[in-house]
């Protein structure tokens, strides 16, 4: 339509007087059908004649004591519905998108976010978008139901993982280290352990069965992988090595900060270094376009120090 030509309909008005239409078209009595679209009669009298005028069609057959449809009528009894009921949808859908576009983006790190450059990860995203975006923590299997639940919309995990239903793409990788005891607590380890091979101690795998693994296969080039035991977490597997209780094998960066406050050492395992990835996970009807940005963003910091983008390829 050009500039200079008039709208066919009054679309503004035109939604209303349908409503009122469809009223009558049940009733079949202008009173009735006034009272239940909450209006007057003579104001609903005028919005037929007002819709009848943009439609061009009689639609009504007004006589004395009673009102019955025309054939025009009878025709937009049986479009109307649908008319309404697509609008109505149209309208539902637009207010939810409002809705979304004001909601915080639900990011759930992994446990071992703080070493892992997960906050800076999520802080570059947020920088460049501008949005609005709320996290919490939690283990690889617990972050993969959330999305799945939809309770997040992306969720820091520890590859390997079995969700084929969910995306995912690798952010960065981390170096595996072993920690071990330090100080005094090193050197009564040393006497309960004339041979040097202390415990293994780790988390429970459940908490993260690929990861797990996969540490333990890391393992088995230097020692046997058999498990002592497990604590719930990070700091409670650093603390019982700290104890001299045993040794563990963890990211560098969350080993040197664990040995910030406790007498633990940290030792590299040779070259080439053992590494672990940080993925991001997100569902299939997730937003793609927020999808690749998010994880844009994750790369750029992930893979920061090697420039490499590798890790931005979705899986």
């Amino acid at each position: 339509m050009r500039g200079d030509e008039e709208p066919l309909l009054n679309l503004s008005g035109l939604l209303r007087r349908l409503e009122y239409f469809v009223a009558v078209a049940d009733e079949l009595h202008l009173g009735r059908a006034a009272r239940r679209c909450g209006v007057s009669q003579p104001t609903l009298s005028h919005q037929m004649k007002v819709l009848e005028k943009e439609l061009g069609a009689e639609l009504l057959s007004r006589g004395s004591r009673r009102i019955a449809l025309t054939a025009s009528g009878k025709a937009l009894q049986e479009e109307a519905p649908r008319l309404l009921q697509c609008t109505y949808s149209i309208k539902a859908r637009i207010q939810q998108a409002a809705a979304e576009s004001r909601r915080p983006i639900r990011v759930v790190f992994s446990r071992s976010g703080h070493a892992l450059r997960q906050r800076e990860m999520v802080a570059e995203f947020r920088e460049r978008n501008a949005v609005p975006v709320s996290v919490e923590s939690g283990w690889s299997e617990r972050n993969i139901n959330l999305v799945r639940a939809g309770q997040a919309d992306f969720a820091f995990v520890r590859p390997p993982i079995e969700a084929d239903d969910l995306r995912m793409s690798v952010v960065g990788d981390v170096e595996l280290v072993k920690l071990l005891p330090g100080g005094g607590a090193a050197d009564r380890a040393a006497q309960e352990q004339p041979t040097g091979e202390l415990p293994l101690i780790m988390w429970p795998r459940s908490l993260a069965p690929g990861l797990y693994d996969k540490v333990l296969d890391f393992v088995s080039h230097e020692r046997s992988p058999q498990v002592a035991w497990e604590e719930p977490d990070y700091i409670n597997v650093a603390a019982a090595v700290a104890s001299g209780a045993g040794v563990s094998y963890m990211d560098r960066g969350i080993a040197e900060w664990m040995s910030l406050s406790a007498e633990l050492r940290v030792r590299p395992l040779g070259l080439p270094e053992p590494r672990t990835d940080i993925a991001v996970v997100w569902r299939n009807d997730q937003d793609q376009e927020l999808a690749s940005r998010f994880v844009a963003a994750c790369c750029r910091i992930g893979y920061a120090d090697s420039g490499a983008d590798r890790g931005c390829l979705v899986r």
